[in-house]
């Protein structure tokens, strides 16, 4: 397939291309100086994409919830949507986000969990999905969206929560969880991009999660964090009022039905490929 990747260099759309490329697909990135809002038109246009995977958003830890740019990329990704349609493109699929969500309880799922998001990212992600299935009705293309949960690995932004909390315990500054009875769904980054590949061969549309279908309690993933590094730690928090115990979760019963099963189904095992959480690390 002939797939082009925006967010190449993102946490995201890196894997995911070298995924593609691993498996032996034609990828054209988004590479710089050309961004979301000025894509290379001429190469594309030689290029011909059958599927595009739209991974570039704002996504900068502590700014990209509240950024006004959220708004910037909607718009931006509109129109690359209708200029790709213009050169053939069949099958877009585009990351969205379980911050569309309510968080509930009960599994999340695509077809009858509430949609009701509280931030301007989430809100942003969500008015974007409504525009892309105008787009795709009117210019003839399927569209996938991936609505992604808590994406994690090795590669990520070092202010995100779980590097945030190695460094924490490196530094010996223990990071302070605001709610640590919460309980989220994190996927590996290898997973997230496994997902989106397999949704581009089977040419995919509708909403689809991206996620394990597992929780975890955010004070439980910083014990486990602890242990791995055999560093003491005594995780009081479920025994205490600190917060509500509200999930975000993914009923992950779509991809499941793909034949799709994440490479690190229980979080501890997807913590050791952080080189500082590597049995090899921890046992010198």
């Amino acid at each position: 397939m002939r797939i082009f990747i925006t967010g190449p260099q993102g946490f995201i759309g890196k894997e995911t291309a070298r995924q593609a490329q691993i498996q032996g697909h034609d990828v054209m990135g988004l590479e710089k100086p050309f961004r979301v809002e000025n894509p290379p038109w001429s190469a594309l246009e030689e290029f011909r994409p059958e599927i595009c995977i739209h991974t570039a958003w704002i996504a900068t830890p502590g700014i990209y919830v509240t950024s006004p740019l959220n708004e910037s990329h909607r718009a931006w990704g509109c129109n690359l949507a209708v200029g790709l349609a213009r050169l053939g493109m069949k099958h877009l699929i585009s990351l969205g986000t379980c911050a569309e969500y309510t968080p509930s309880f009960h599994l999340l799922n695509e077809e009858n969990s509430p949609i009701r998001p509280s931030s301007p990212y989430g809100l942003a992600k969500k008015s974007f999905h409504d525009d892309l299935l105008g787009i795709a009705v009117v210019q003839g293309f399927t569209l996938a969206w991936a609505r992604v949960f808590y994406p994690y690995g090795p590669a990520e932004h070092s202010q995100r929560l779980v590097s945030s909390l190695i460094r924490g315990f490196e530094e010996n500054q223990p990071l302070m969880i605001e709610n640590p009875n919460a309980v989220r769904d994190y996927i590996h980054v290898e997973d997230v991009a496994s997902a989106l590949l397999l949704m581009a061969e089977r040419k995919v549309h509708g909403t689809v999660n991206i996620g394990t279908g597992n929780g975890v309690r955010l004070g439980t993933l910083e014990s486990t964090i602890a242990r791995l590094m055999n560093i003491p730690f005594d995780d009081k928090s479920e025994t205490m009022a600190q917060g509500t115990g509200e999930a975000v979760v993914a009923e992950i019963g779509k991809l499941k039905a793909m034949g799709w099963t994440p490479r690190y189904d229980h979080i501890e095992s997807g913590l050791q490929t952080y080189p500082s959480l590597s049995p090899k690390s921890t046992n010198q």
